[in-house]
Order: C-alpha cells, then structure tokens, then sequence
C-alpha cells in the first residue's frame, strides 16, 4: 500500500516534472523567435502557458472549453442550433449543394496537388530563393502582419469563419447528422478559427460520400463568397469616373528623356502635343508616330498641393531609342527583336504606364480587358481573377491599391451620388478582404493535411482506392482498409507539412 502511493506520488512528480520542462522549452523558444523575428511569437507563448494552466487547474472544463494542438482555445456552444435547423430543411437542395461543392474541391484539389509537387520539386533542384518579406508577414492576423491591417480584414475574417462552419452544419443536418456544438478556436484575443462538432459516431458511420459532401460544402462555400463578393466589386466599378482622364507612370528610369524634362512618378500627362491620351494604349499610339531624337511637348497635372489642387504645366520631351535603352540592358539583339522592339521606336522612359482608371482596374481584372481575347481565356481570367486580388496587399502594403491611384477616380454613378466616394470606397474595400480570406481559408482547407478539411477528402478518397485494391487482392476487410488509409493520411500529411514548413524556414534563411 505504502509502495502504490510511494509510486503514486513519483509518478505525478515526474509528471509536474515533465510539464516543468516544456514550459521551461516553450520560454526560451518563444523568447528567440521574439527576439529575433516578432513580438508576436512571444505573445503565443505566454498564451500557450496560460491555456496550461488554466487547463490543470480545471476552469477550462467549468467553461466548456479544451485546448487542442498546444495553443487553441476550443469554445464551445449550443446556441445557433435553431437557426442551423431552420434553414438546412429544403435538405435535397442542400445534398445537391453539397454534390456540387465536391466536385468543385475534387478540381481545385487536383491544381494544389500539382501545385505542391511542383513547388517541391524546384526546391530540391534549385533551392529556395531567400524572402525579402519580413517574418512578421508569415503571421496572418490582422494588426499584427505589416500587410494586414485590422479593422477591415478583422470584419471579413469573422464574416468567412462562420459561413465556413455554417456550411459544414448544413450538410450535417441534410445527411441526418446532429450538430452537438458549434464555436470558436482562439488563438489570445483572436479568433483563430470556427468549428462544427458533428456526433462523431454518426460522421464516422455516414457513407463516404455523405462525408465528403460535408468536408467539401465549407471550403467550397468559401470560395463561391469570394467570387460573388467580386462580382459586386465589378457592379461598384461601374460607378466610380476618372477625375482627370490621361496617364500616369509609376516610376521614371534614371538619366531618360522623361526624367531630364522633369517628370515625376505619379502625375498625370493629359495630353500629347495637343492630343488627349486618356488610356496607355492611346499614349502608346501617339509615341510611335514619333521618332528617335524628336521633341514632343506633353500637358502635365502636378501632384496635389495641401488644398487637392494640381497645377497644369507643359513639358518638352527629347525622344530617345529604346533598343539603345535595351541594350544598355544587358540585352542582345535577339532578344530585343524577339520583344517585337525597332531601332527607331522612340523611348520616353517610363515604366509602369497606366490609365487614371488603373486601381479599380486591376480589382475588377478581365471586365476591365480593352483588347479582345479569345473567350476561353476570358472565362479562365473570370474564374481564378479572385485568387489573383490575393497579391494585392503584398504589392501595395496592406492596401488594395496605391493611395495615388485613389486619388484618381471618384464616385460618379447614380448609386456614388448617394454614397459618395468614401462609403463606396469602404464598402469596395471591405468586399475585397471578404474575397482575400475566404479564397484563402478556402485554399489552405484545401490542402490534403490532415486536419484540414482536403485533408478528410483525401483519406476518404484513399479509402475508395485502397477499398479497391483489397477486393482486388480477395481480403476485403473493411478495418484493414482503414488502419492501411490511416498510415497512408497520416504520413502524407506529415509529408507536406513538414515540407511547407522547410520551404517558409528556408526562405527566411
């Protein structure tokens, strides 16, 4: 007796002993990566150690609550139950939805899958190229990575976790799953996540394609959010006018003809000898009536005084060559005439030439094409133009356009008379980041790792498979295909994290 409680009493201090190191690990980790990259790692393991605590001490089960992969805060609730109910009854129009939604996954999956191979396999071959993002970057919260603002993408972000979960609560219903609780992941103050806690005995027990149906329903959801939030960025568009029709170039190349007449980044040219050049294709066309050497006179609008006053001046521009440009550019000839340029084509030296028009351009993508274009590359442009606004924030730092290229439009159209341009403005800016999270949450769910929703698609996928092969085999015993597709999913998951995360540690390298 005195023995067992003597082990006893060993064994829980070599448990608190246990924990004591890791908390120990978990500080002097989360101290390096705060040093030495961002505060914020530093604030995850503060908040690590506390869930811990809270944890042994019990107040995380008065609060219905369970702490999972080390630093989630699970919480859970059963209000919402109703309104779920209510609204999955039509369930065959929801089964169909669902149907739908996998198919759609199945596609986008198949592009991941090559994307990832692809990825790792030029990273093998030739390496990783070094990041010039900070590491702060790699952090996704609002406030706290440098190209995410808060208020906005904070809005958006908890906009696209609930219809996410929603979804998945939905297909629940409409395949006769009960929902036992439905919650929130927290990650500190912030919401890291949403979750749907169908009764896991029935989702184990549910045919596989009901099952998939469910996985598939929320990131397919996600996605069809974003794609309709920017078909209504394209019906704003619509009224929003450019203020001063011409051109403007985002930089001027050193000792060129543009840069010797004065101008400067981001004014606006409104003229060329007397003819308006309201787009770049007209400024394109009145530069090759001209030839190398000749002096052009272009109608110029300063940058805004403190008043959002522009003078107007006109400047003299002495054409130069653009093949002497190109091969002053390490270019050969070939290659110069390969990009279609004469000896004789006159330079201005510019880059990045646009129209007043081109911020709102670039959200709206193809509906904004000029030139005609076969319709199946219109249809591609349509279709993957939302998974391209997600570089927007990279390239204009946290904004979905140049504060410059803001400056050149204003609200215009009947709906713009009533809003004004800022309100419009907020509202397109606020479908935009509902755009970057649900195409993004519905991307990374898609990714074939377990616990990610393409992750339970994948294995249910294995199961058919390696189903298969064991009928084929004559041993078709269901628990043998499943502990089979269990190690496959498992090491496969393990497999790819393990390789995206050397891939983002390399690039910090």
């Amino acid at each position: 007796m005195v023995q067992e409680e003597a082990r006893r009493g060993k064994g829980v201090s070599g448990t608190r002993a246990a924990r004591d190191r890791r908390a120990l690990i978990l500080i002097f980790i989360s101290a390096f990566l705060a040093a030495q990259f961002h505060w914020a790692f530093g604030a995850i393991g503060l908040w690590v150690l506390i869930l811990s605590q809270l944890e042994r001490r019990g107040i995380l089960d008065k609060w219905n609550a369970t702490r999972v992969l080390g630093g989630l805060l699970m919480l859970r609730s059963n209000r919402g139950q109703d309104t779920i109910e209510k609204i999955a009854k039509p369930r065959k129009f929801w089964r169909i939805y669902g149907e739908f939604s996998l198919w759609t996954c199945s596609l986008v999956m198949v592009f991941i899958v090559l994307f990832l191979i692809l990825s790792f396999g030029s990273a093998l071959i030739y390496g990783v190229p070094k990041s010039e993002a900070p590491a702060s970057q790699l952090i996704p919260f609002p406030g706290v990575s440098p190209v995410i603002p808060f208020w906005w993408p904070a809005i958006a972000f908890a906009g696209a976790l609930i219809i996410h979960e929603f979804a998945h609560a939905l297909q629940a219903r409409a395949h006769g799953m009960r929902v036992r609780s439905v919650g929130l992941l927290m990650l500190g103050p912030f919401p890291a996540g949403a979750f749907v806690e169908p009764e896991f005995e029935e989702l184990t027990k549910a045919p596989r394609r009901e099952r998939a149906r469910l996985f598939a329903a929320a990131p397919a959801t996600n996605m069809y959010a974003g794609f309709l939030s920017w078909l209504l960025i394209c019906i704003l568009a619509t009224q929003f006018s450019v203020v001063n029709p011409g051109v403007h170039a985002s930089g001027i190349i050193e000792d060129s003809a543009a840069a010797e007449s004065g101008l400067e980044p981001w004014e606006i040219i409104t003229h060329f000898e007397d003819v308006p050049v309201p787009s770049a294709a007209d400024m394109t066309e009145q530069l090759s009536t001209q030839g190398v050497g000749e002096s052009v006179n272009l109608t110029v609008l300063s940058h805004p005084d403190g008043d959002g006053i522009r003078t107007e001046r006109v400047i003299v521009v002495t054409l130069t060559s653009k093949w002497d440009y190109m091969k002053s550019q390490n270019l050969t000839d070939d290659q110069i005439v390969a990009l279609g340029i004469d000896k004789e084509d006159a330079f201005l030296g510019v880059s990045g030439m646009a129209s007043g028009s081109s911020g709102m351009d670039r959200l709206v993508g193809p509906m904004a094409w000029e030139q005609d274009r076969p319709l199946y590359v219109d249809a591609l442009g349509v279709v993957i133009q939302p998974i391209v606004l997600i570089d927007a924030p990279l390239t204009f730092e946290g904004q979905i356009m140049m504060p410059q290229e803001m400056e050149y439009i204003e609200a215009d159209g009947w709906l713009g008379d009533i809003l004004g341009t800022t309100i419009l403005m907020a509202i397109i800016t606020l479908l935009f980041w509902f755009i970057w999270w649900n195409v993004g949450l519905g991307l990374a769910n898609l990714i074939p790792i377990i616990p990610f929703d393409g992750g339970h698609l994948m294995k249910d996928f294995l199961g058919v498979i390696v189903g298969f092969f064991n009928r084929f085999s004559g041993n078709p015993h269901s628990l043998k295909t499943e502990m089979t597709v269990t190690k496959i999913s498992s090491f496969s998951s393990l497999f790819l994290f393990m390789g995206l995360l050397l891939i983002i540690i390399a690039q910090q390298i």
